[in-house]
């Protein structure tokens, strides 16, 4: 018997199972999924999901964003805080 692997696109993978199961011949003996998110991972793609929102609000005109110089300007005023 020989073995082969195949990437499929997700959108595409259950209707892609379902065929190969219509094939007697075909074994499916494991399927790889992605690991789990990290803790860290997972605050990175919540933070950017957060940006992405106001940045959306910028768009409508909802909120006033600070660009980068305004930015920089209040780092070196403040003091730090420890």
């Amino acid at each position: 018997m020989k073995q082969i692997t195949l990437t499929v696109p997700d959108a595409e993978f259950l209707s892609f199972m379902e065929l190969i199961k219509r094939f007697g011949f075909a074994q499916v003996k494991k399927i790889e999924t992605e690991p789990p998110l990290t803790e860290e991972e997972i605050r990175f793609v919540e933070g950017l999901k957060s940006a992405l929102k106001e940045v959306e609000l910028h768009r409508q005109g909802k909120i006033q964003l600070t660009d980068a110089r305004q930015f920089f300007e209040q780092l070196k005023t403040e003091q730090p805080t420890y």
